[in-house]
């Protein structure tokens, strides 16, 4: 019989791949790791035995592309304790430098990954799966999402999983002698997980260098819930909104899927079923982190928003309730259409962040499980940019929208007194209150034991600049504002002026503190938002060593504050949304603690102040009386 040449051969083997296209496409892009990825499957295939653990073989192939870990190439071992003294350095600079940090690294798992790292991730996950009690009420395709993943987000790969279960190796054997459910399970490990100390600013973390840290943010918190959970059998999601209504960040928690199917939440050391954040808040959206695709949008990078380019987020809002599927009519029409448009949000300075997408059709576009309660705006979206669909809206917890079209052949008188409304208003009062019976003091002897009394506060009416005129004309060198009993010294800003209505310079002094984050000399920084504070209730003071005597004829102080009063001298721009950008209506100076304008009724208004450059808030009108969006408006 005739032999076929070996090239033949070779090409009829490679035409006939004997894999899914959807594994041999990852397969290909692997290159030179494409061997390691078919040393799994290969493992898995021999025994009929193992055909499920084959599907979850091929699970995580699939799902790999676009998962990666992001390191630093560092000589050092000690990864967490460097992280520790590179969050807590106000010179992160140097620490990098001593501890020679190198370059940040990024490995894609699909050309990196080894056979023997995935064998083991799934051999270990089965395990589990098997010997809890639990785990016969998790079906497959839950065990693939919420047991079986090898990692979470783009943190170094290590064998997490054998470390877990010998840290929790005593309680996980409580696990299998007992009828103990997924949920309980849950509660009993997550009151041995460390509570996080607040931090920010960490790299992605590995389960190791979280539980050697132990700092950080709800995002490090959350991460190591699932890598002690998932290690013990427990299915186990991170669920988040992507920002919340009152400020521009989001928040991350856990939640626990129980026998019966439903998904309990908790967060650090709130147990499943406990309120916390995540489940008090009114919220816009809720995002579970899936390792699978959870949709595809079939449209370029460029024209969808970044948060809306991870398929691996499953949209879970309406599990929390208080959420509607709407319908919006698309009123400015799309440059080019490709079938979608997105929802955006209040964010930052004037600006639109899209967090959801919804389909076009027949001049309408859909959304689902939309938070009631809330500002939203319909965009299209392409190559990066939002172009308006329609007019701001809210969304009343009726389901109702009400669109905000500016009517300017309607004016109406406003007067604004703030940049934002704070969800700390109450605690702003009582912090501008501590300043009642304060004491404005004058010395020539640095220890003041020849100290006069310049001014004594006796009202304060809000946090926004006062002033005090001084009769003295006699001359003092050392100038201090000393603070009432239970005060803490709490004030934002003090100004000393000359008889000539000069402000006068010189070294800030004052109680000491530790933390340089509140100390005296941010009383003279010219920023309203910052302001000191003292440890002690009582005693605290806070002045100028003037370098000479001088007379002292007027002095302004500013409470304790958030920045969103209105300020003398301070320049102030209000906008409104024309439908297409936000448009100037006037800019005025301040002169005293609020602000008059002439504006169009039933408009979206943002007032800004251009001298601090500080966030505001969108806002509206009802009779000429400001309604802050997402503070009760309505």
């Amino acid at each position: 019989m005739q032999k076929l040449p070996y090239f033949i051969i070779v090409f009829l083997f490679c035409c006939c791949s004997h894999y899914p296209d959807s594994i041999e496409d990852v397969l290909r892009q692997a290159g030179k790791n494409r061997s390691e990825l078919e040393k799994v499957l290969k493992h898995y295939a021999k025994n009929p035995a193992d055909s499920l653990k084959l599907r979850a073989a091929e699970f995580l192939i699939v799902n790999m592309p676009g998962k990666y870990s992001e390191f630093y190439d560092a000589p050092w071992d000690d990864v967490a304790s460097v992280y520790l003294r590179w969050t807590s350095s106000s010179d992160k600079k140097k620490v990098v430098d001593k501890y020679q940090l190198g370059e940040k690294l990024k490995k894609d798992d699909v050309t990196n990954i080894t056979a023997d790292y995935l064998i083991n991730n799934i051999e270990l996950a089965f395990k589990v799966w098997v010997e809890t009690p639990w785990g016969k009420d998790v079906p497959f395709d839950i065990f693939c999402e919420d047991i079986l993943p090898y990692r979470l987000n783009t943190e170094p790969l290590e064998n997490w999983r054998e470390k877990a279960l010998a840290s929790f190796a005593d309680l996980y054997r409580t696990f299998l002698d007992q009828p103990v459910s997924a949920v309980e399970a849950c509660r009993r490990l997550n009151e041995l997980l460390p509570h996080f100390r607040y931090d920010t600013d960490f790299p992605r973390m590995n389960f190791s260098q979280l539980m050697a840290t132990t700092r950080g943010s709800c995002e490090e918190e959350s991460a190591l819930a699932i890598f002690a959970m998932r290690a013990l059998g427990i299915p186990v999601t991170l669920e988040f909104t992507p920002k919340w209504i009152f400020k521009d960040a989001g928040h991350e928690w856990n939640s626990v899927r129980s026998n019966n199917g439903n998904y309990i939440s908790f967060s650090g050391k709130i147990n499943p079923g406990q309120p916390h954040m995540g489940t008090t808040y009114p919220k816009y959206k809720v995002y579970r982190n899936m390792f699978g695709n959870s949709y595809k949008i079939n449209a370029d990078d460029t024209d969808i928003p970044p948060l809306l380019q991870n398929r691996n987020l499953k949209d879970v809002t309406s599990e929390y309730g208080n959420c509607v599927d709407i319908e919006v009519p698309m009123v400015f029409h799309s440059p080019k259409s490709n079938g979608y448009a997105y929802l955006s949000v209040p964010y930052g300075i004037k600006k639109w962040l899209p967090i959801a997408w919804g389909t076009t059709h027949q001049q309408k576009i859909n959304f689902q499980s939309v938070g009631k309660g809330n500002l939203y705006m319909p965009v299209y979206y392409y190559d990066h940019e939002q172009i308006s669909a329609n007019y701001p809206f809210w969304l009343d917890n009726n389901g109702v929208c009400k669109f905000f079209k500016p009517d300017t052949s309607k004016n109406e008188l406003l007067e604004l007194t703030r940049i934002n409304q704070s969800e700390f208003q109450k605690s702003l009062i009582i912090f501008a209150e501590r300043m009642i019976k304060g004491r404005f003091e004058g010395a020539n002897r640095s220890d003041f034991s020849d100290v006069k009394l310049l001014y004594t506060i006796q009202d304060v009416k809000g946090t926004f600049y006062h002033s005090a005129d001084i009769g003295h004309t006699s001359k003092y060198r050392y100038v201090r504002y000393f603070s009432p009993a239970k005060g803490h010294c709490n004030v934002a800003e003090l100004e000393f002026y000359d008889e000539n209505g000069n402000i006068l310079r010189g070294i800030p002094i004052g109680t000491s503190t530790i933390d340089p984050m509140i100390s005296f000399d941010k009383v003279f920084d010219g920023d309203i938002s910052t302001y000191f504070d003292t440890e002690a209730p009582d005693n605290g003071w806070v002045g100028l060593d003037l370098g000479e005597p001088s007379v002292i004829s007027k002095i302004r102080f500013l409470p304790r504050n958030d920045g969103s009063s209105i300020y003398e001298g301070h320049t102030y721009i209000l906008f409104y949304w024309n439908g297409r950008q936000w448009f100037p209506i006037d800019t005025q100076i301040a002169t005293a603690y609020h602000l008059h304008f002439i504006v169009p009724s039933n408009a979206l208004f943002y007032l800004h102040n251009f001298t601090q450059n500080h966030a505001g808030q969108f806002f509206t009108t009802q009779n000429g009386v400001v309604k802050w969006i997402n503070f009760g408006f309505m």
